[in-house]
């Protein structure tokens, strides 16, 4: 991953975590707390990738735009870029949690 990122396209910004961290985001993960607040202070122009629920929930009464890693690879997969099952298995493989209802909704969004 280091190598990956010190060669990173142009379009991925790598931010510091903020200095100080929306009041909202207390009782969440120290990941999810910074990403909503770095996503707040660039709101103009992000999008937000959250998969938990308590993040979302957070991020929906901010207004801001959010998705998750199903939908990203559910475009990825109407693209012709992946095999959304065959990720799916992969993932569920490696530990990442998904519910079987968001994964259904997911399906519904394939062509």
């Amino acid at each position: 991953m280091r190598l990956w990122i010190a060669s990173a396209p142009a379009w991925i910004h790598i931010a510091a975590d903020p200095a100080v961290l929306l009041p909202g985001t207390a009782n969440l993960g120290a990941g999810e707390a910074s990403a909503i607040s770095l996503a707040w202070e660039h709101r103009q122009d992000c999008l937000l990738i959250l998969d938990e629920k308590r993040g979302r929930r957070v991020a929906a009464a901010l207004g801001l735009p959010k998705t998750g890693v199903l939908a990203i690879l559910a475009d990825a997969a109407n693209q012709g870029l992946v095999d959304f099952e065959e990720v799916v298995e992969r993932l569920a493989a490696v530990g990442f949690h998904m519910s079987e209802s968001v994964i259904s909704q997911v399906r519904a969004r394939l062509r």
